[in-house]
């Protein structure tokens, strides 16, 4: 007999990045619950921790589908449900609020999940001509949690532009492994915002990737050597 998916919903749903954090808009900043302020890796720390609650609920209901509990269709969709569901709270975290976002801003989310979605279609077809094996399918899927990292990115770096900042600089994770194209993306030091993409992007480590942005609203001033 098949599992009744119609909590997964919820479950889903109840998972919120916007009840932990409110963003100053006079400051630039984000409080905590308590209303102190947060530093950029904590608010990164909390977009991390609900990638590894999205990658932890992807690989159980994927392992769900590869042992037959459920169908191809219903992984399907539960996938697609739960990583909109995740796009949609990153994107918010990095604008900095509900109230920041537009149609143009959640048009972009939608253009990033219709990518994702198409992406997943494929995976159900490799699954559905057993081109993919069980276990392969269920360490692939990771790829998809992580992909929610670059919506936050996307959305705090529109968010920046807006509030006058022209200048970023990529900064490498000491505790990652890095693809050969981080450390030049770092090593370019401080430059015009836009420049250079943001983590994830134009990369090998793509998805995975553990850099991170700091951005100034004017060039740094530069040492004569």
């Amino acid at each position: 007999m098949l599992n009744d998916l119609s909590g997964f919903s919820d479950a889903v749903l109840s998972t919120r990045l916007d009840a932990a954090w409110v963003y100053d808009q006079r400051t630039g900043r984000y409080r905590n619950e308590k209303g102190r302020f947060m530093s950029q890796k904590a608010v990164e720390a909390l977009v991390d921790a609900r990638i590894d609650k999205l990658d932890a609920t992807l690989r159980r209901v994927t392992k769900m589908m590869a042992e037959g509990n459920i169908t191809l269709d219903q992984w399907q969709g539960s996938v697609r449900e739960a990583i909109k569901a995740a796009h949609i709270q990153a994107a918010i975290v990095g604008h900095g609020g509900k109230d920041s976002m537009g149609s143009a801003e959640y048009g972009r989310i939608g253009q990033r999940l219709r990518s994702e979605y198409a992406f997943l279609q494929n995976f159900a077809n490799e699954v559905l001509s057993g081109r993919i094996s069980a276990a392969m399918a269920v360490a692939r899927i990771s790829l998809y949690a992580h992909s929610v990292r670059g919506s936050y990115w996307q959305g705090l770096e529109l968010r920046k532009q807006k509030e006058g900042y022209g200048m970023m600089r990529r900064i490498l994770d000491s505790q990652a492994q890095h693809c050969e194209d981080c450390p030049g993306y770092a090593a370019r030091g401080i430059v015009p915002l836009g420049t250079l993409p943001m983590p994830g992007q134009r990369c090998a480590c793509r998805s995975r990737c553990r850099c991170t942005v700091q951005f100034y609203r004017q060039q740094m001033p530069v040492s004569p050597v």
